[in-house]
């Protein structure tokens, strides 16, 4: 048997993206044609056969995380710093919670370790005083009456016998809603296979903690509410909550398996961007729209081509003001972005009637530089965020964007209720 080998790439790396030939940028591998496909369909990385038989180049793509095959773990870290990472994508789940609970530790450069070892210490301190327990509904049959008759279940199933009795009671136990979410977070991570030793040992004894819990159904993982009662498995169900909504990748190619945690993420960075700004529309008076939350554009006259802006600002008359897309990408210092940017916000704003539209990039020059379109009354904005600040920072950083959109345009860009 091989022993393991850990292959690890960089989003961004750091003697610069794509050198030719760089063993950093493009490690070489020997791998089988099967295993080069299964590294393949992940997405994780690229893979390109050399001119040596059996070895393969691989360059990572705009995923992160970690993929087992046989031996061989591939990881990808962000250029992001996780801790960002991991509180981003909360933030889109739940902005008022996560927005008060900004403190994640950069305890591990790897995805996959840092949101394990952030779970287990959240599941410890909340488990450490042992299980939260409560009622549940139970609907059961018995020899004896206890709690409510199911009358129409009764004639149905027992067709007037007098038992078994369908009954349905109140069980107080600990296999609740809340221990169920741990338990399915902690059973996507045991099986991820690219969790480290030393997690995986903690993993393995908050499973046995959780030996009376029922795992519920993958992909119909209960979210319970947050309430005083559970206040201290708070942290610990955010987390899980992260696990299962992003969860672990296991398939087989041909006779290969492959098991692993992918992140895209530019669609982090889209997710959140478009969920903060959104919110800081509202806060306007408008409305931010996202594709599928409104009407379908379309880019001509026989309505064939649809366009999809990540958001579209929509005044208090519900009429669009502005398009604003996000680009999972560096905006290079004195330089707009991309010619292929520029002339997909060209189309939104021709295809909507509009003056202004916006392209937000995760990092680059914060100069916010503007092009006038030739031939038409429409600038393009280019804008940049630092996603290495502060929580707090970050927010007010994409807060104080919005407001200068707003302010730039006055009223059609409606301010009901906004107090600047």
């Amino acid at each position: 048997m091989n022993d393991p080998v850990t292959v690890t790439l960089f989003e961004r790396p750091p003697c610069g993206y794509g050198c030719a030939g760089c063993l950093v940028c493009r490690p070489q591998v020997a791998l089988t044609p099967e295993g080069a496909a299964a590294f393949a369909a992940t997405g994780l990385v690229t893979v390109t056969p050399t001119t040596t038989p059996g070895v393969f180049t691989l360059a990572a793509t705009r995923k992160i995380g970690a993929v087992t095959v046989g031996a061989l773990t591939v990881r990808v870290e962000p250029k992001t710093p996780i801790s960002r990472v991991m509180w981003m994508m909360g933030y889109v789940r739940d902005p008022a919670w996560w927005s008060q609970h900004t403190a994640l530790a950069d305890t591990d450069t790897d995805l996959v370790a840092a949101l394990a070892e952030a779970f287990v210490v959240a599941a410890e301190r909340a488990t450490a005083r042992g299980l939260l327990s409560g009622y549940r509904e139970v609907e059961d049959s018995g020899q004896v009456l206890r709690g409510r008759l199911r009358a129409g279940d009764q004639i149905t199933r027992r067709f007037g016998l007098a038992l078994p009795v369908e009954i349905r009671y109140d069980e107080y136990d600990e296999d609740i809603a809340e221990n169920q979410l741990l338990l399915a977070a902690t059973l996507i991570l045991l099986d991820s296979a690219v969790v480290p030793p030393r997690l995986q040992r903690r993993l393995a004894r908050l499973r046995r903690a959780l030996a009376d819990v029922t795992p519920p159904t993958a992909g119909a993982e209960p979210s319970p509410a947050r309430t005083r009662l559970n206040e201290r498995y708070h942290w610990a169900l955010q987390l899980s909550e992260l696990i299962t909504e992003h969860q672990s990748i296991e398939h087989r190619v041909g006779n290969v398996v492959v098991r692993g945690f992918v992140l895209d993420m530019w669609k982090v960075f889209e997710d959140f961007l478009m969920t903060t700004t959104a919110a800081a529309i509202a806060r306007r008076g408008g409305r931010g729209v996202r594709p599928g939350s409104g009407p379908t554009r379309y880019l001509d006259h026989g309505r064939t081509v649809t366009i999809e802006p990540d958001l579209t600002w929509c005044n208090s008359d519900d009429k669009p003001v502005a398009v604003i897309d996000a680009k999972y990408k560096t905006i290079t210092a004195g330089k707009r972005g991309p010619n292929a940017d520029m002339y997909q916000l060209t189309a939104y704003c021709t295809a909507l009637g509009l003056r202004e539209g916006h392209l937000i990039y995760a990092k680059g020059d914060t100069a916010s530089p503007a092009v006038e379109v030739v031939g038409a009354d429409i600038t393009i904005y280019c804008h940049a965020l630092d996603l290495t600040t502060p929580p707090a920072e970050l927010l007010a950083s994409i807060d104080t964007l919005v407001e200068t959109m707003r302010a730039r345009n006055g009223d059609e860009f409606s301010v009901v209720g906004h107090d600047s």
